[in-house]
């Protein structure tokens, strides 16, 4: 049996104005072109500490809040190479270093393979912008990125637009993209602009110097005081040489003990004769 013509064209125009006034679907929550940089990250291993920085930055939340965007994503060596020299690096340094790395416009692979590339007078390069020049504190082209093509071969290299700068990333491969909002390119290192890692520390305060010691002359000290000896026995005989002190004989008067004697003596005599002679 065939439809009825006119009650599917009634129910047509019932339904039309209904749909024409429902509202629109609500946008994705993970940003205005609907992707979400973290979930295309975590399909690779080899970003899994870029996309742990991106996270802990926010700088994800800023990427997924754009609508065409481009990543250049060093993988998992790097980025422990970076936090090995910075380990005492400032959140808000990370941010801008992160955020060096973001550029505000799409580029995929096969733009990278169009860049002009120069003969013999030197390469010209292409300005990039990146996030960190819409945070109002690059300063000095912190916030843009030069990327220039090598006149023969493939490599392309991207470095700060900063004077002065020395740390530059090549190109090593397109990871993933989807026209025209986020890219996402692999590059061989950080780009590291001057002043942002690099940051003069003060010196390190110089350890005091020890108290110099004056040199004092300090007598030495007496030993202790032996007790005297006694007099060493003499032996008189090869016999006695054995026997103790008890064995010794007295050691001989000395001639001034002699003499005082016989002085004494002449002396009594004379008293004794003197005497003698007044008796008589």
């Amino acid at each position: 049996m065939a439809p009825n013509l006119s009650f599917l064209a009634f129910l047509f125009l019932a339904v039309l104005p209904a749909a024409a006034a429902a509202p629109p679907p609500p946008p994705s929550s993970s940003g205005n072109a609907g992707f979400n940089v973290t979930e295309i990250l975590a399909r690779y291993p080899e970003f899994k500490l870029f996309n742990l920085l991106l996270s802990k930055t926010r700088v994800a939340r800023e990427i997924n809040s754009r609508s065409s965007i481009t990543v250049l994503v060093p993988d998992n060596s790097a980025v422990d190479w970076l936090l090995r020299r910075s380990a005492r690096l400032a959140r808000s340094s990370l941010f801008e270093l992160m955020s060096v790395h973001v550029i505000l416009d799409y580029i995929d692979g096969a733009k990278l393979a169009a860049l002009p590339r120069g003969g013999g007078g030197g390469n010209p390069s292409t300005v990039l912008t990146t996030l960190f020049q819409t945070t109002g504190t690059a300063r000095n082209r912190t916030g843009f990125l030069n990327v220039t093509a090598a006149p023969r071969g493939c490599a392309v290299v991207f470095i700060s637009a900063a004077p002065g700068s020395l740390v530059s990333a090549t190109f090593k491969r397109a990871v993933t993209a989807r026209p025209y909002n986020i890219s996402v390119l692999q590059i061989s290192n950080f780009v590291v602009p001057p002043g942002i890692v690099t940051r003069p520390r003060p010196p390190a305060p110089s350890p005091p110097a020890p108290p110099r010691m004056r040199q004092m002359a300090v007598a030495p000290s007496p030993g202790p005081t032996a007790p005297p000896l006694p007099p060493a026995a003499l032996p008189t005989s090869e016999g006695d040489a054995g026997e103790g002190p008890d064995a010794a004989e007295a050691p001989a008067p000395s001639r001034g003990h002699v003499a005082k004697v016989m002085s004494r003596w002449i002396i009594g005599a004379a008293v004794a004769l003197a005497f003698m002679l007044g008796f008589l």
